[in-house]
């Protein structure tokens, strides 16, 4: 006589919890590529401000002046994290002497009451000892100045022989503290830019170029 085969049961039917998280995973994963789908119709890459090419031929000229500037000086580089890795890496590679290289990172915010004011708090220091050396501080772009101004007052709390400042962008039309950067590599207008660097909601910023960021929202 033939044997009835016995039906196996899913492992779903065995735990309902299997399957009610399955289901749950399954949403998660679609609304979160829903929420970016959005997000990046919403916000996408506009006219190209500044070219690859022309980066790299002010890059160029940029490292021929710093380094006649600081011939047979002491200098230590301080990029400003995370927005200047890109610029400072193609910047020191054209640098044909030694120099040391530290990072800082800082964090601009409003307080939470109405009538705060606009706080910049430094959150990773730098690590080498910078007394008596001659200081180059590196950032993407200089716009209302109250991050780069914070973080000048306290390099210079570690007595350096001198502070500059070289930005790859500088928007003026942003500023709201006196402050110009000693090496600039191109002044922009007051618009969002991304790209080498730049970013929006932590992204664009490996582009090779610079860019106006639109909302088409």
């Amino acid at each position: 006589m033939q044997k009835k085969k016995s039906r196996s049961r899913g492992r779903f039917e065995t735990c309902p919890y299997a399957y009610k998280r399955h289901n749950y995973l399954v949403f998660r994963f679609f609304l979160v590529f829903f929420v970016s789908a959005v997000n990046f119709m919403n916000n996408s890459i506009g006219e190209v401000l500044i070219t690859e090419a022309e980066i790299k031929q002010k890059v160029s000229e940029l490292a021929k002046r710093l380094a006649a500037d600081y011939e047979h000086k002491e200098l230590t580089i301080i990029g400003v994290l995370n927005g200047s890795l890109i610029f400072l890496s193609d910047l020191i590679r054209h640098i044909p002497f030694p120099v040391k290289i530290d990072t800082i990172r800082a964090n601009t915010y409003k307080g939470a009451s109405a009538i705060s004011k606009t706080e910049t708090d430094i959150i990773n220091n730098i690590s080498l000892n910078i007394k008596d050396e001659h200081v180059l501080i590196v950032d993407d772009i200089l716009d209302t100045g109250k991050t780069l101004s914070r973080i000048v007052q306290v390099i210079r709390g570690h007595n350096p022989l001198s502070i500059k400042i070289c930005v790859l962008l500088n928007k003026e039309a942003r500023r709201e503290i006196e402050i110009v950067p000693d090496y600039c590599c191109f002044e922009i207008e007051n618009k969002f830019v991304v790209g080498y660097g730049l970013d929006f909601d932590n992204k664009y910023r490996n582009l090779p170029y610079v860019a106006v960021l639109e909302d088409n929202g």
